[in-house]
């Protein structure tokens, strides 16, 4: 995994990205080296629920976890 990146889990609102699109997504940021945001290279969702959303994106927070050890 780059550690300039990062992967969670965001609920997104109906005014930040519309009634239809609103839920809780997988979110795959680019970082800056001094650990700012510095954007979404890729987003999966939504999902319903924060556990299925979290379930899915373990291949990625897994790592991310064992990475940061």
């Amino acid at each position: 995994m780059n550690p300039l990146s990062k992967s969670v889990v965001k609920f997104l609102s109906p005014e930040e990205v519309g009634e239809d699109q609103s839920g809780w997504w997988i979110l795959h940021l680019d970082m800056n080296a001094d650990g700012t945001e510095a954007g979404c290279y890729d987003a999966a969702g939504p999902y319903d629920s924060k556990e299925e959303a979290d379930r899915l994106a373990l291949p990625w927070t897994k790592d991310q976890e064992a990475t940061a050890a």
